[in-house]
């Protein structure tokens, strides 16, 4: 009985050759691999142990801890009030410039800041530098600092990083109560702009109102009257009741006329009568001044002068409210002027428990890993080598013999 032939792919009985020899290599120098590895994994873990258990000050790799710090910015708001307030005056208000959110973020990256920082902490002592004292100290702090600003939640969460947790937690707290410092002599300064520009304005409007005060009474004084609309509705009842008379004066005359052809003196009198009612009517209509020395108007000057006394009570009263508007809001700056506005402290910073870095058992495992590969490509080149040296054609060419 004839046995089945097994029909065998030759670039697959090639590559099981190639594992299965590179298998076998790794097993003849299995010891050196093993020793090698172990030998890293060792020390990397006794380095790891090591900058654990010494001091921060001189460990090769110390614990670095992270303290932050929150501040919260209410971005507009009475602010904008403030300018829309001043604005409606005719106070220019523009001089605020970017929002608080984006000023902190200025501030606290600003070289000034940083050196204040720097310079109250003596980082300079303490970090040793001794060239480029300004630019290495900012770079060093900048390095260990970071901001990060929230839109969503108005939040500016500001940090620092160092081997002391104690001295992180200064720094921030240090940083926080610069920057509110900062925000608060700057609130006190540009209060003390918009109470100096509301006081200008109210000595504007107070000197306005006495102005027209002054004309409204130069206005009274020459017409005699505290209010011209008075003298309208008096001369027009006046011309009204003189109407009414003329016309019951001349109704009395015409029914005399009809039967009496003679003068009567009875007719006579009702013709002085409307005569006399008639002059009065032309006085009134034409001004006149009164038995206790006052001028009375003509009627076709009483729309101007009722409209020119209009205007004057009108603006009166408008400059009126204005200054009563604007005082009651300078009452309240004054009140607000010791305020930090913006700027609210929600969390000082805490000295952190936690370290941040660095990550000892993510480096051993990186090390050990990277022993390993090396021990492997090392295993591989001795075998090369080996190869090399034992070729005969290798080995003259090599001994100069070729």
């Amino acid at each position: 009985m004839e046995q089945p032939q097994v029909i065998e792919n030759p670039e697959e009985k090639t590559f099981i050759q190639t594992i299965l020899k590179y298998v076998m290599l790794l097993l003849k120098y299995k010891v050196l691999i093993i020793t090698g590895t172990s030998v890293a994994a060792v020390a990397v873990v006794a380095f790891a142990m090591v900058s654990l258990k010494l001091p921060a000050e001189v460990s090769p790799m110390p614990n670095v801890y992270q303290a932050s710090g929150v501040v919260l910015f209410q971005e507009g708001g009475s602010e904008i009030n403030m300018s829309a307030m001043l604005s409606a005056f005719g106070i220019d208000s523009s001089g605020a410039g970017s929002s608080p959110s984006q000023l902190a973020m200025h501030i606290i990256n600003s070289r000034s800041f940083i050196d204040e920082v720097i310079d109250h902490f003596g980082m300079i002592e303490k970090y040793n530098i001794e060239e480029n004292i300004k630019n290495r100290s900012r770079t060093i702090f900048r390095n260990s600092s970071q901001n990060t600003f929230y839109d969503d939640s108005g939040a500016l969460v500001i940090s620092y990083s160092a081997t002391d947790p104690f001295f992180a937690s200064e720094v921030v707290n240090y940083e926080i109560e610069l920057l509110e410092q900062w925000f608060l002599e700057q609130n006190i300064s540009v209060r003390s702009n918009e109470l100096s520009l509301m006081e200008e304005k109210l000595e504007e409007l107070s000197q306005d109102i006495k102005n027209v005060e002054a004309d409204i009474e130069t206005f009274q004084l020459e017409h005699g009257v505290l209010d011209i609309r008075e003298i309208a509705e008096a001369q027009s009842t006046m011309l009204t009741d003189l109407r009414t008379s003329l016309n019951q004066i001349e109704l009395q005359i015409r029914s005399y006329s009809e039967y009496s052809t003679i003068e009567d003196p009875a007719l006579t009198s009702l013709k002085n009568q409307r005569d006399n009612v008639i002059t009065q009517i032309r006085r009134i209509e034409s001004g006149y001044t009164s038995s206790d020395g006052r001028t009375m108007p003509s009627l076709a000057e009483l729309p101007q002068l009722s409209l020119t006394f209009s205007h004057l009570t009108a603006e009166l009263e408008l400059k009126t409210q204005l200054y009563q508007t604007l005082s009651e809001r300078y009452e309240v700056t004054k009140l607000v002027a010791a305020d930090a506005g913006a700027f609210t402290v929600l969390e000082y910073a805490e000295v952190p428990e936690e370290k941040i870095g660095p990550s000892r058992g993510k480096m051993c495992i990186q090390v050990t890993a990277g022993a390993f590969i090396a021990m492997i490509a090392l295993a591989l080149i001795i075998e090369y080598l080996k190869k090399i040296i034992n070729d005969p054609k290798n080995r003259k060419i090599l001994t100069g013999e070729a």
